[in-house]
């Protein structure tokens, strides 16, 4: 193309401004406004669970604890927190968070008083003053404010600890593969000014759960994670621990890890019940919890009957290809050209090469073997083969190369995506597993966690498998009328994404059916496939991709070819079969660009281009589109970057620093604009690494970066103007409450994007592209800065105005620096 319309800002520091906030006016809102009796009420009902608690924890010998507090609904903004006057950081820092708007405190006594005085200060009768205009207003004080927003507070006590039974406990880790050991999560440690106790009684609560341990024969070590701290905690036939070291220092700090036990893990109940009982008891102990296992993902193979052509997984070494490293049992010599490097982690007779075959055939081949998909032949394939073949499904097999369970497996996985990422430059990993495990299917679990480490730590995207239901569970197949279709999804009580599929740093993949099947609605959910929302509303999956049919026709079955071991052409069906697709299409776009962009970039990019099958778009479906194939199909690579002249699509790739916005004012293209009022088709996608906090719950993404295209009013002032992609618009006009906020303007999500087509929206052509950022309410922003990656496209849909030529002048004007990103990488990082 001669314009080369997707442009990649050389000088992306250029637009960052200094930050200009308007400071709140007043102490807050009080939502006991008018009703001042019910307030006193409520005063001292939440005052009087203050004084339980202090009562309890003079009574429990160590004198801490730790405090949820639970926000009105109304009030789960960060600027109704009660943490200015009433949990202050200085006596009661906040160190977790339960769900959204439920912070953890940790305290003593002496901070629980202080506490109470704040709240016994909060005033009944409210102050009147007169505002800028002399209009009597009241005058609520932040103590009146904080305690109205409340609606309780209660200790975090042994019920909150765990979501099983000491016999479902021993059961569990009586299997293969649990690696026989609960995860204990601690609460993080900390420090207040005000209450020179809090950390003396948190270093005696962690030498009381040392004692505690070796009295109750539990074996323990540290695992090594970027979220809270986790022991991996064995109970074992005898009291044999004596020798065992734990030396707790602070938050980040180095902790001893406890000697691995030589004796035998013993799986009767009555010692479960005694050690669990014990630490639970423990008020640094925030959570027991039950390790995941891999859930099978077999599915049933469909032989086509004739092997794959001789000429299909031929290779030209001189081809330069796309690289996806295949996390899986291993890869057949079947497709053997393509093989770039194997890992070798499996001994020949525990590979299980069926599954990982047909998902690199997918990458090698599927547009070949697969009428209806526009990719590219040739894939290099990089064999991580670390599942071992497992037929009965005993757990044996995995037992014997990770005796530690899943976090010695991750360790073998990031050990391989490290080596591979270092020494060949892979950064695009497919991962068609799932695990399951009993107790909380709401929590982050272990695996999702270390993904997301992992993606941060090298640069790299996982692709996941949104997961499969089992046979007994299928839904129906989807049917042509949309309100038949919606009652299937009614009925679906097990169908929520699989972890690790919630990993927010990483993607996840939704299955579809394939066109040309007879009595199958094309690109609808296929009947097996997982779906969202993630947790606590987070957009997950993030895509949907043909992963065949669930319900399998006599001819060509699932309608997804792909070849087995031996090289027989077979059909099959799974979301493992779907998440290779996304996985070649980030891969192919990583190939094109000649030089090395962020993972931010190549995620945004196939956000910002996918497209919802037009089933969703029904009115009807529109609701529900978000949940089952996320921000739509992923279009091919270079349909992404060779785009028409009559559109524009500039690519930010930039960090806000403290105290730093992105802005950018520009005007819309002239042909474009009639009568001052604007047309065309305007798509803008944002993507952050925002730090994660895993103590935190829900509200684990502890910065929030916000894009938003706004058109001036006739008052000076910016609107926004898009709407998020696949949500009906629940509110009219800008959203303010917290929870439209989420829902609208997709707060707190990692992954953004926006679009709108507008025929003629007045009343000026002055435009701006604001990026920012919002912290939790007691949390820093970075030194180094929050990295972002923002996508901002504007086109004719006629495809007929000179809007590339246009917008390139105005870009000029502005002193912004632009260049194809095919080409123009390596100039910005000169830059």
């Amino acid at each position: 193309m001669a314009n080369e319309p997707v442009q990649i800002v050389l000088n992306p520091r250029t637009i960052n401004i200094d930050r200009e906030r308007t400071p709140p006016v007043g102490h807050g809102r009080d939502f006991y406004a008018g009703r001042n009796e019910a307030f006193a009420a409520h005063r001292e009902l939440i005052a009087a669970s203050v004084r339980h608690i202090i009562a309890a924890l003079e009574a429990g010998g160590l004198g801490l604890g730790h405090v949820k507090v639970t926000m009105a609904r109304k009030a789960i903004a960060k600027s109704h927190r009660p943490q200015k006057s009433i949990f202050r950081s200085r006596w009661t820092p906040h160190v977790a968070t339960v769900d959204i708007g439920e912070p953890i405190f940790a305290a003593t006594p002496a901070s629980l008083r202080l506490v109470l005085d704040a709240i016994e200060q909060a005033e009944t009768v409210i102050d009147v003053r007169l505002d800028a205009n002399g209009e009597p207003r009241q005058n609520p004080s932040r103590n009146r404010c904080e305690a109205s927003a409340i609606e309780s507070i209660s200790l975090w006590s042994d019920e909150n600890k765990r979501a099983f039974s000491a016999e479902t406990g021993a059961a569990w880790l009586s299997r293969p593969g649990t690696g026989g050991a609960y995860l204990v999560e601690l609460f993080p440690r900390a420090s207040a000014t005000h209450d020179q106790l809090l950390a003396a009684a948190e270093t005696a609560a962690l030498l009381e759960l040392r004692s505690s341990l070796v009295a109750v024969g539990v074996s323990a070590e540290v695992l090594a994670s970027s979220g809270p701290l986790v022991l991996h905690s064995r109970v074992i036939a005898d009291h044999n621990v004596r020798e065992l070291t734990f030396e707790p220092r602070g938050v980040g700090g180095h902790v001893e890890p406890f000697p691995a036990a030589r004796t035998v893990i013993t799986v009767e109940p009555n010692a479960h019940h005694e050690a669990l009982t014990a630490i639970e008891a423990n008020p640094m102990v925030r959570h027991i919890l039950l390790p995941p296992v891999i859930a099978p993902s077999a599915s049933a193979s469909f032989a086509l009957g004739s092997p794959a052509p001789n000429t299909t997984f031929e290779r030209d070494q001189e081809v330069s290809a796309s690289a996806v490293g295949v996390i899986d049992g291993g890869v057949s010599d079947t497709i053997g050209a393509w093989v770039e490097n194997r890992w070798g982690q499996l001994a020949p007779q525990d590979r299980e090469l069926g599954h990982g075959t047909f998902i690199s055939g997918l990458l090698v081949a599927a547009g070949t073997l697969n009428w209806y998909l526009a990719q590219p032949h040739g894939c290099r394939i990089f064999d991580i083969d670390v599942l071992p073949n497992d037929p009965g499904q005993t757990g044996l097999p995995f037992d014997s190369y990770y005796p530690g369970g899943v976090p010695d497996f991750m360790d073998e996985i990031e050990a391989a995506i490290a080596d591979f990422r270092r020494n060949h430059g892979v950064r695009v990993f497919n991962f068609s597993m799932n695990f399951t495990g009993p107790g909380e299917p709401n929590r982050y679990g272990y695996v999702a966690r270390r993904l997301d480490q992992i993606a941060a730590t090298h640069d790299v995207i996982v692709v996941i498998s949104a997961g499969n239901l089992s046979l007994g569970q299928f839904r129906t197949e989807w049917a042509p009328d949309n309100a038949t279709a919606l009652s299937s999804l009614v009925g679906d009580t097990s169908g929520v994404l699989a972890e690790p599929g919630e990993s927010l740093y990483n993607v996840s993949v939704s299955a579809l059916n394939p066109p040309g099947l007879e009595n199958h609605v094309p690109f609808a959910p296929a009947r097996y496939s997982k779906r969202g929302p993630g947790l606590r509303g987070a957009i997950k999956p993030d895509f949907g991709h043909i992963g065949g049919s669930g319900s399998p026709t006599p001819t060509e079955g699932s309608g997804l070819v792909s070849v087995n071991e031996f090289g027989t052409l077979v059909a099959e069906a799974g979301t493992s079969y779907a998440a290779p697709l996304v996985a070649r299409s980030l891969a192919d776009l990583e190939s094109l660009i000649d030089g090395e962009v962020s993972r931010e970039v190549l995620l945004a990019l196939l956000v910002h281009y996918a497209r919802t099958p037009e089933l969703f778009t029904h009115k009807d479906l529109k609701h529900v589109a978000r949940n089952l194939v996320g921000f739509g199909v992923p279009i091919a690579a270079d349909e992404m970057l060779q785009r028409a002249d009559s559109e524009i699509t500039l690519v930010v790739d930039s960090v806000l620093r403290p105290k730093e916005d992105a802005e950018l004012e520009f005007s819309w293209p002239e042909a474009l604009v009639k009568e001052g009022k604007c047309r065309g088709e305007a798509r803008l996608t944002v993507v952050a690494r925002p730090l994660l906090a895993y103590e935190h719950g829900a509200e684990r993404v502890r910065m929030n970066v916000g894009a938003r295209l706004m058109q001036q009013k006739r008052d000076g002032g910016f609107q926004n103007r898009l709407l998020p992609v696949n949500a009906p618009r629940a509110s009219s006009g800008e959203p303010h409450a917290e929870k439209d906020l989420m829902d609208e303007a997709l707060k707190w999500q990692v992954v953004k994007s926006f679009h709108r087509r507008m025929t003629g929206l007045g009343p000026s052509s002055n435009w701006k592209l604001a990026v920012d950022y919002l912290p939790r309410f007691d949390e820093a922003p970075p030194e180094a800065g929050v990295h972002f990656a923002a996508i901002l496209t504007i086109a004719d849909p006629t495809g007929v105005a000179p809007v590339f030529q246009q917008m390139r002048q105005e870009l000029i004007r502005q002193n912004i620096e632009t260049g194809d990103i095919r080409t123009s990488v390596q100039t910005r990082t000169r830059t």
